[in-house]
């Protein structure tokens, strides 16, 4: 099955279409200067809602709907979420009845146990969802890349492609790639903490991260429960970073309480942007839900909440921007009264244990 599935999508999702298709679509050039006023970078996040796609033209369509809005906005980035290829099972012959089925039956259990995680509801569905996931690892992976090299390009604009499946031997990875205005991949960064859904899927763990310069700043590409734990963005920080991409797709049903685990501390904690994009809806019996937000330092906000700019629900598909200044940042951090305090005598005593370091 995974063979077929895999073959399948290499013929729906061939780069000869998309590079036709593209050339059809007949995207007006913006020239992005290269010299970006650090103190108004434009940046731009997506929300977007599942809708299973029946080619891969109507799925260019959607995402050139978002970034043709954020190069109005006059953005110099746009990113999208965690699990960005969702919409593409559409191509799956007979997804759409089956997807309706497992969906109502999802909600049947829901209503049932209101008390049951998310995550205990698909075990039946995960020998499923293991094999669509190996098979069309490698098709979509070079559809999304060619798709949004070319999007990047056409449009002059920065775009974080949102995250897909990244097939290397016989593992795979939950990934994201980060595409210049002339096309250009400037790096892919895997995902490092991983959901117990995802375990249970054979997704393996990333080792590294890696930090990327642009002209306005650099930047730092974790995914979605990577923002969950400090020491993702205390290495982020220790690493030069200026702002945090971070797509998610939180397999829960919403919560102001449970999204605050994720990247506004993490931003009040290491003096960083956050640009957070988020995936929501259902898919194969999961419900997605979660608001994309544009972050920073409290002090630095209007409002002194920290947030720079915020979905107005976790549901639907929304596009938000805000302006972003490197010299406010670096004045936040200098005039930090709780920031940056260690006490490496006593850490050291301790930090062995505490991550299980032999």
């Amino acid at each position: 099955m995974e063979f077929l599935i895999e073959k399948w999508f290499e013929r729906k999702i061939s780069l000869d279409r998309i590079e036709k298709y593209c050339k059809q679509l007949k995207i007006k050039r913006r020239r992005l200067s290269e010299d970006i006023d650090p103190e108004n970078i434009r940046v731009s996040c997506v929300q977007s809602q599942i809708h299973p796609v029946n080619s891969i033209e109507r799925y260019i369509d959607m995402l050139c709907g978002f970034v043709d809005q954020a190069v109005k906005d006059n953005s110099h980035l746009i990113i999208f979420p965690e699990y960005n290829f969702f919409d593409l099972f559409g191509l799956i012959p007979g997804f759409r009845c089956l997807n309706q089925i497992l969906n109502k039956k999802a909600v049947r259990v829901k209503i049932q146990d209101k008390d049951k995680d998310e995550e205990s509801n698909l075990k039946e569905n995960n020998h499923f969802l293991i094999t669509v996931f190996k098979g069309v690892a490698k098709p979509v992976e070079a559809g999304v890349k060619r798709i949004f090299s070319l999007l990047a390009k056409e449009y002059g604009i920065y775009i974080y492609t949102g995250s897909y499946i990244l097939k290397e031997k016989d593992a795979i990875h939950n990934a994201g790639s980060l595409f210049s205005p002339e096309g250009n991949l400037i790096g892919t960064q895997k995902k490092i903490h991983l959901t117990d859904f995802e375990v249970k899927l054979g997704i393996k763990r990333a080792s590294k991260i890696e930090a990327y310069s642009l002209p306005f700043g650099k930047v730092v590409c974790p995914i979605c429960m990577d923002a969950t734990y400090f020491e993702t963005f205390r290495i982020a920080r220790e690493m030069g970073a200026d702002m945090v991409i971070l797509p998610i797709a939180n397999l829960e049903e919403y919560s102001t309480w449970k999204a605050l685990r994720g990247i506004w501390p993490r931003v009040q904690e290491s003096y960083l942007y956050g640009l957070k994009s988020s995936l929501n809806g259902w898919i194969a019996g999961m419900h997605f839900t979660g608001k994309a937000g544009i972050f920073a330092p409290l002090l630095m906000t209007e409002k002194k909440d920290g947030v720079l700019s915020l979905s107005p629900s976790y549901e639907g598909s929304h596009l938000i921007t805000a302006n972003i200044n490197l010299k406010k940042l670096y004045d936040a951090r200098e005039k930090a009264e709780y920031h940056e305090d260690r006490n490496t005598e006593f850490e050291i005593n301790f930090i062995e244990k505490t991550y299980n370091i032999n």
